[in-house]
This record gives C-alpha cells, structure tokens and sequence, in this order.
C-alpha cells in the first residue's frame, strides 16, 4: 500500500487552470461573440458605405437632363435625313402644340414669389438645393413605411416635375438629392424659381403661374393681387384636393395659411395681411368658359418611320435621363434637339406605297421593316391603308405575332450548327417527336405535324430546310433543347416579345408555335446575321442626336454589336437558305426572288393560313414582310408577302454595286452525296445543287468520290407510294417551277401547311394564353 507524504505538499505548488473557470469561459465566448459581431458590423458597414459612395458617384455623373434655358424659350427640335447627295438636310419639326407661355421671372409678382417660396421652402434662399434638417426627417418617414414623406426643396420639386419621377422609394430621394446639388451650380436661384414658377402643375392641367392666373381669374399674373397669389400657390402641394374649382373651401383654409405663413416669414405687413384675408374670404374663381368659336389644328400627318423614330427616340431619351417616358417626350418637343435620321426618303415612300397597293383580300393588313446590316433602319410600314394620324397603331413595332417557319433559320438550325450538332448534309430526321406536348388528358402528344402530312424519316438538311419540315426543326430543338434556343434569341437576337414558357416549349421556336411572340422588326433585324457575319445591332432609326448647343447627346453610328453567331454559321446558314431559294418547290419563297441579285430567305405561314410571312435577306439589307388580318382569319393568297418582298428589296437594290456575301477564309467547299450526306472534292466542290459549305472540324466522311446511290427519301416501296401520291395532290395546288415566277403573276401556289388538317388553332395576333398557343405548321 502507497503512502502520501503530506508534509511535502504545499500551498506554492499548486498551480489553478483559471481558464476552467465556467464564469470566464462565458465570459470569454461573449466576448468573442460581441468582437466578431462588432467586426462585421463595421465591415458590413464599409462596404454599405463603399457601395453607397460609388452609387452616388455614379448618379453625380449622370446627365441631370435639365436644360432650363432650352425648356424658357420652349425650342422646336428638328429631324433631319440624307438626300439624294448623302448630305443630311431639314425634314421635319417637332412642337409643342400646348398653348404654353413662359413668363419671364421680372413679370411675376413679388408676391407669387414670396408666397411659393413661404409655403413650399421657406429656406430656399439660403440652402443649396437640400434642405438637410427636412430631407432627415423625410428618411425618417420613409424608414417608418410611410408612403409620402416630403422633405423636398423648390429644386427638388422642380427635378421632380421636370423628369416626371414619381417612384416612392430612397433610390429616387437619393437621385433627387444628387440631381439638386447640381443643379444649383449650374443655374442661380433666380433662374430655378422662375423654372419653378412656369412648369410646376397648379392643376387643371395649367403648367406654371400664367395659365393657372388665366383660368381661375381671366387675367395675367402680373395682375393677380396678393390674394389670388396665395389662392394659386396654395395648389401645389395637392393639386386635386386644393382644387379652386372643385373644392373652394379646401382652397381657402390652404391659402389662409399660406397668407399667414407670408406674415410670420415678414414677407408682407399686417395691414397687407388684413387686406388679404378680407379678400379671400370673398374671392370668386372664373373657370372654363364656353365657346362658340372652333378652332382647328392642322396637324401634318407624318409617315410610318417618324412614328417609329419618335417612339425609339422618346425610350432612349427616358433610359439616358432616367426620366420618365412622359418627361422624354417633352423634352423632344420643347428643347431644340437636333436627331440625324437614318431614314431613306425613297425607300419609305416607295414601301408604304407597295403596302396600300396589295392586289390581294379586302381587309388585308402588312407590316414590313427594311434594315441594313449593321441595324439601322431604312423604310418601315404599319399598315397597308393610308396613315391618317399620328402616333397610330404600328403593326411592325405593336402586333406581338405568329412568325411561322420563317423562325427556323433564326434558331433551331444555325445553333445547332454553332454547335456542331449537325453540317450542311447532315441527314436529319423528318419525324415526330413522341413527346412534343401534353394534351389535355395530362399524357403526351406526338408532333408536330407537317403541313405535307407525312414524314419523310431521313432527309439531308438542305432539303429539310427547303420542304419547310416542321418535324426536323422540333427535332433540332428539342436536340438542343428549348431553353438553350430562348436564351440565344433573348439575349443576342433582340426578342422581347417572348413568354417565360417558351423557354419549355419545343414547338415555340421551332416552327413559331408561341405563347408570346415576334415584332416584324425584330424578325428584320434578327436576319440580319445571315449578311453581316453573323453579328446582331440593335435596330435604330436615327444615327446620332444633339441637344439645341449642337452636343451630342445619343449617338448610334458606332454601336457595338452582339455575336448571335460565328462568321462560319452564318454563312453556312446562308448558303443553305441559297439553296432554299434556288431550288424552291415546295413553297412560295421563289416569288420573293430578284432578278441578279442574290436572296437568301425562308417563307412562314401559321394555322389556316392566318398570317404569312416572308423574311429575307441581301447583301445590303434584311427584309422582314407581314401579312394578315387585324381580326385573324384565312388569306386567301399566301403569296402576298413573298411578292411584297420581291418589289421592296427589288426597288431597294436597283442601281446598287454588284457584291457578294463574305465568305470567311476557314469555310471549306465541297460536294455530297444527296444519299447521305458525305463529301468528296474537298476543297475543290463544283458548282451545283449538290454543293455544301463546311469547316474543318464540322464536316461529314469525306470518301473521296461520288456514289449513286440516292433512293429519295423512303424506307420502302409501300412509303414511297404514299408519299408521290400525297405529292401529286399538293402538286395540284401549286406551281413548282425550277425559274423564278414573275411577281404579277396570278396562279397562286399552295401553301406550306396544305394537307395538315389536324390539331389546327388560331394563330392570334396578340399574346396568346397558355390554352390556346398555336401549332403553326409550315
């Protein structure tokens, strides 16, 4: 047994682990806690504070789009367009039509200044801009979730009126703040109060001091007493409950104080205070007066593309400013601007001409965009009856539509070229995809059908392309799947007309059966890539724009473009839409042909024949054509819009230098077999139908010669039958011609869904619901 010697053990040997103690190991972990949560705190705090700094930087150099001096004088703004020489000459002027009058700031009376400045902003004369002790008690308010909060100076309000920003939010109270500071190192207080005084609303649509003087008392304001000053400066703050006309006694308690508030501020004495009140408890408004007189304005009737400019205009002016669309606009009639137009005169007469001139069914609608290929807009049509006013419905730019299958070469055939997914004379499949959509018994439909009613298994794509297959572009959709399509065309092909569900929806753009839907400009502008090397600009129809001191303000001539596809898609895309229009007899796309001239395009029709469509394009320009009616039903002559195209472009190009497409120096000639696709003569293919395009790394077997062995399109006899005898009746229908037909002809060729007699719906010209999205079929 172990013995312990106690008398060694003593009290310097003992040594305590204080760290043990669970007092201080609490106390320790919250003070760790409280150290990290500080520490994030300040570090959540700089960067808020960097984030914050460099937003109000960033809104520091924003243009204020206030330009005082333009607005007093209310300037005319001009547009201007090339002629015959290429040298820009005036066109057209752009007005106020607004019986608006500017008083200048020494015709005002004291009184109305001091009576503003009183009620509204008793500090104006010495902040600079912002009233900081009123714009913290405005964060306060909004912090508080209190959807008007106040706060704002005389410069605010006037930034506000000016760019008609009504958004509730801090982002806007900042932008306000920001845009005051500025603007009052660039203009004196004399200078923004009389602005103040001649653009703020005082209600009953009376813009400034002047009108609302000569509605509520039928005089000028330089005759108004110190009474009626108060009465119309009482009206700002809510111009529709202090109301002079409507609600009178809510008008006197408002300028009673306002009157008082002028005493407090000693802007006037007690004897003028007296005499006021004992005016205003007696003051009578005039109002509206009724006349006998008409008065007439003549409004010149601008064409189709002034429309467009001056829409296109007014959104990019709103985006630059950040301004509201309404403020845009009157800024374009009221500040002098200058806008250089991109518009060809005899383009634009000559097409609206050819759309009021159809030959074709009573009730006919069109719309056609003419654009170069590097986006800017050369003609353009919303209708083909005569424009009776401004500012109309524009079918080119407002009908969300149906394109059909001229969407095929937009997508589902060079993306998946882009990809590698198949070459010039890959064999596709021409057949249904078991599950192309759920019908409404929850399980799934084959589809879609093709407008010829058979299928033709195997085909080389050229011939897919030019059949109008509906089953082998579902096919290519579906193999690169429709997600992958609607993000191509969402953000590098300018479609914005989509629905979210078309992303899911494989016959959306395979063969145009969406739930949202295409503008006639976008169709133009997204074909574009098939000429230019495969690159997407966004359509403008003005090259630059300046303000009245000749600055530039928007200038398009040097826009950046975005890459839809390679320089070896597109072109391999456009040779085989040459194909399509060389050896076309399967559809109406030989009507769009012009004389010498290489057009490479593809037709589009939708259910029963309710739109048809012919986009194309040149080595100059992209032409998109609409027809149909503003009520949807059948169109008697598919044939209209190819014939359309065919006069449009053919005009456009008369007298034009011959050129060709520019073929990338990695794009590989060859010859194929048209049984199944492979190549020979590489790199040295001979002219001819069986002539395709390649690159190195996306090119079929190459064995060297040429093998007969081509049988059509048929597993055996029994099909082959089946389908000559299919072809026979459609061939009864249409003309098939190897030569171009000549556009006035009158035999009409059936069109591509002929023979498709099931699951038809209403291709609509609008959005369509989820239920009734369409099948087209060409």
């Amino acid at each position: 047994m172990r013995e312990t010697d106690i008398s060694k053990f003593t009290d310097h040997n003992i040594v305590l682990d204080s760290s043990k103690h669970p007092v201080k190991r609490v106390m320790k972990a919250i003070g760790r806690a409280l150290f990290t949560a500080l520490m994030v705190i300040i570090s959540a705090g700089v960067i808020v504070g960097i984030s914050l700094t460099v937003y109000i930087v960033s809104i520091a150099n924003e243009p204020t789009g206030i330009n005082l001096k333009a607005k007093s004088v209310n300037q005319t703004s001009f547009i201007y367009v090339k002629n015959s020489k290429g040298n820009f000459s005036k066109y057209q002027s752009l007005y106020d039509s607004e019986n608006r009058v500017w008083v200048d700031f020494k015709k005002i009376p004291q009184h109305m200044k001091d009576a503003v400045i009183a009620i509204e902003d008793k500090r104006f004369p010495e902040h600079n801009g912002v009233d900081w002790t009123r714009t913290f008690g405005a964060v306060l308010n909004l912090a508080s979730g209190k959807s008007s909060y106040g706060g704002s100076t005389l410069t605010q309000q006037l930034i506000k009126n000016i760019s008609d920003d009504n958004e509730v939010s801090l982002n806007r109270k900042i932008r306000e703040i920001v845009r005051a500071l500025k603007l009052e190192t660039e203009y004196t207080k004399d200078e923004i109060l009389e602005a103040y005084l001649n653009v703020v609303n005082f209600g009953n649509n009376c813009q400034g001091v002047q009108s609302a003087a000569n509605l509520y008392f039928g005089k000028n304001i330089d005759k108004c007493s110190l009474a009626q000053c108060a009465a119309i400066a009482s009206i700002t703050q809510n111009p529709s409950k202090y109301n002079p006309l409507t609600y009178p006694e809510e008008n006197k308690t408002r300028r009673d104080v306002v009157l008082y508030e002028m005493l407090d501020q000693q802007k006037i004495t007690d004897d003028e205070y007296r005499e006021a009140i004992k005016e205003s408890d007696k003051l009578k408004f005039v109002g509206f007066k009724k006349s006998n007189k008409t008065t007439t304005v003549n409004t010149k009737v601008q064409n189709w593309y002034m429309d467009e400019l001056q829409n296109d205009l007014t959104k990019d002016l709103a985006v630059y400013y950040n301004i509201s669309e309404k403020a845009a606009s009157d800024k374009l009639f009221t500040e002098g601007l200058k806008i250089y137009s991109a518009m060809d005169k005899d383009m634009q007469n000559y097409l609206e001409d050819a759309a009021m001139n159809l030959n074709s069914d009573d009730g006919l609608q069109c719309a056609a965009t003419l654009i170069d290929l590097n986006g800017a807009v050369i003609a353009t049509t919303g209708s083909s009856r005569e424009k009776t006013s401004n500012l109309l419905f524009d079918r080119a730019t407002d009908s969300v539509l149906q394109p059909g299958s001229s969407i095929k070469p937009v997508v589902a055939y060079p993306y998946a070229i882009e990809r590698r997914k198949i070459c010039y004379s890959s064999l596709v499949k021409d057949e249904k995809l078991e599950k192309y959509k759920i019908g409404s018994d929850g399980n799934y439909i084959a589809g879609p059908n093709n407008w010829y009613g058979y299928e033709n298994h195997n085909m080389l794509l050229p011939d897919a392309i030019e059949w109008s297959s509906n089953c082998t572009a579902a096919q290519m959709i579906n193999m690169i799947t429709p997600e992958a399509a609607y993000n191509q065309v969402v953000t590098l092909q300018g479609f914005e007309h989509l629905d979210e569900s078309d992303r899911r929806n494989a016959g959306g753009l395979s063969i145009g059966g969406l739930t949202g839907g295409v503008t006639v400009r976008e169709m133009a502008a997204a074909y574009t890539y098939l000429g230019n090397g495969g690159k997407y600009y966004k359509p403008y129809t003005y090259y630059y724009v300046t303000d009245s001191d000749d600055n530039i303000i928007i200038d398009n001539r040097d826009s950046v473009p975005k890459e839809a596809y390679s320089p070896e898609t597109a072109y391999i895309m456009n040779r085989l839409l040459h194909y399509n229009m060389t050896y076309c007899a399967h559809t109406n796309a030989a009507y769009a042909r012009v004389d010498g001239w290489d057009i490479v395009g593809k037709t589009g029709t939708t259910d029963e024949d309710k739109d048809s469509w012919y986009c194309g394009t040149s080595p100059y320009a992209s032409l998109a054509v609409w027809t149909g009616f503003d009520t949807p039903k059948t169109i008697s002559n598919t044939s209209t819009a190819t014939i359309l195209f065919s006069k449009v472009m053919g005009h456009y190009l008369e007298g034009k230098k011959q050129k060709a497409y520019t073929k990338p120096g990695s794009i590989i000639a060859a010859n194929f077999n048209p049984s199944n696709g492979a190549v020979y003569n590489v790199g040295e293919g001979t002219e001819g139908q069986f002539l395709g395009y390649y690159t190195k790394d996306n090119m079929p077997e190459d064995t060297g010669e040429y093998v007969d062995n081509y049988n059509g399109y048929y597993d055996d006899d029994e099909e082959e039958t089946k389908a000559t005898e299919e072809d026979e009746k459609a061939t009864e229908k249409r003309t098939r011609s190897e030569a171009a037909p000549k556009p006035d002809e009158e035999t009409k060729p059936a069109t591509e869904n002929d023979g498709d007699e099931e699951e038809k719906t209403e291709a609509p010209q609008t959005q369509a619901s989820e239920e009734e999205k369409p099948e087209t079929d060409e």
